[in-house]
């Protein structure tokens, strides 16, 4: 009888359940386990036998060696970037380059990050406007591609062959990089301004600041609000939204899809948000969508939070049909 084989599955995101269900379904002999921190890897280490495997997935840990080496397997982490983009929010660099096209890349793990071999990439042209959103779109949509056709070779024993020769960019961008980027010079350009606010702005948090005659201020939206409406999913919608004027608590969001007004309150926990400073991260809220709109088509979804559109507001969702029994 074949052992058993374990595979861990790295993440926090919201997508583990499903991402879950897809590795088991491909996998005969296979356990599958969940972490979403660097603490709990650790603590499961000791219980994994010899044919184990390690994946991560949208995950901002930094496996070091000695965990990697835990892994009989081998270690493999799905980049959410191209491979032209290894390194820090590869889809913030792929906007500012006005890539035509960006997606997901899964490598094998090597204590550099975003180093190891490339096993597979999904690369999806990207029309319209080159913003971050746009990119993490394109990612988004690359996904699901790249995991339906892993799934088999990551749930089984076998060591995983690259589908064929791809190389990392090369230029490895890192949390430096990032923050430079999100700094302004007085005499910057508008054309550069406006073109770094598009690339290096949500989704996700983030402050961009402005150096002046040896001073340094802080660019806010207007009326101190941030937040971001993200790309939705296939049946709900998220954001998060925060007054950096005032500090208040939760704030009421008017959510709006084709024409049907919804207030949310925007009171969930954001480790990213937390992580960014922006106050405890109790910023987030989640709408899901009602089985009228479940029918597989567009419709456009509006964010306001104190009269003021959301970042990534407005945008088309089109959420998945509802499954109908027979009878």
């Amino acid at each position: 009888m074949p052992m058993t084989v374990t595979l861990v599955l790295l993440t926090a995101n919201n997508d583990a359940p499903a991402l879950l269900q897809i590795l088991a379904a491909h996998g005969r002999d296979l356990e599958l386990r969940h972490v979403v921190d660097l603490p709990g890897l650790r603590a499961l280490l000791p219980t994994l036998g010899p044919k184990a495997r390690l994946l991560s997935y949208l995950s901002s840990v930094i496996v070091p060696a000695d965990c990697l080496t835990a892994f009989g397997l081998g270690a493999y982490n799905i980049h959410p970037g191209s491979p032209a983009y290894p390194g820090v929010a590869p889809e913030a660099w792929a906007a500012y380059e006005h890539a035509a096209a960006f997606g997901v890349t899964l490598h094998v793990m090597e204590p550099v990050v975003d180093s190891g071999t490339i096993i597979d990439a999904e690369v999806l042209p990207v029309p319209g406007p080159k913003a971050r959103p746009t990119m993490a779109q394109a990612a988004r949509q690359a996904l699901p591609m790249l995991l339906l056709r892993q799934a088999g070779p990551l749930s089984r024993e076998e060591p995983l062959v690259p589908v064929k020769k791809l190389a990392w960019g090369d230029t490895r961008r890192t949390v430096s990089d990032y923050e430079r980027m999100c700094r302004f010079s007085a005499d910057i350009s508008r054309e550069e301004m406006e073109r770094r606010l598009l690339s290096f702005g949500p989704p996700g948090p983030v402050q961009f600041t402005v150096e002046f005659h040896g001073r340094t201020f802080t660019l806010e939206t207007p009326g101190g609000i941030m937040g971001h409406l993200d790309p939705p999913q296939p049946d709900r919608v998220l954001g998060w939204v925060c007054d950096t004027a005032t500090k208040a608590g939760p704030l009421e969001v008017k959510l709006t899809v084709d024409g049907q007004e919804f207030l949310l309150r925007a009171g969930e926990h954001r480790p990213d948000v937390a992580a960014a400073g922006f106050g405890d991260g109790y910023s987030g809220f989640t709408w899901e969508a009602p089985t009228h709109f479940r029918d597989g088509r567009p419709h456009r979804v509006e964010a306001v939070c104190k009269g003021q559109p959301l970042p990534g507001s407005p945008r088309l969702a089109t959420f998945a049909r509802m499954e109908t029994s027979q009878g």
